[in-house]
């Protein structure tokens, strides 16, 4: 996922999966972002979490159940981007 920054006009840079006239492609979602006190959401419903809230609270981001797995052998609990636990 691309950072965002605090511009007036920032815009999600989550990266969803599309189709256009060559076939499968990736696009990015492009909404209008809100900044939050933890991270910040977009119109669309994605949402990104700072390292700093993160480490705080005991969880990060994990890619897959691997990552999951070796995030929970340091104390870390493994979240996928659909914010749901491994």
């Amino acid at each position: 996922m691309a950072e965002a920054s605090d511009g007036e006009d920032a815009r999600c840079g989550w990266l969803l999966d599309a189709h256009d006239e060559d076939g499968p492609a990736v696009r990015e979602c492009g909404a209008t972002l809100h900044f939050t006190e933890t991270g910040f959401h977009c119109d669309h419903g994605h949402s990104h979490t700072d390292a700093e809230t993160r480490h705080a609270q005991g969880w990060d981001y994990a890619h897959d159940e691997t990552e999951a797995s070796l995030l929970g052998r340091a104390g870390v609990i493994g979240i996928g981007m659909d914010g749901n636990p491994f």
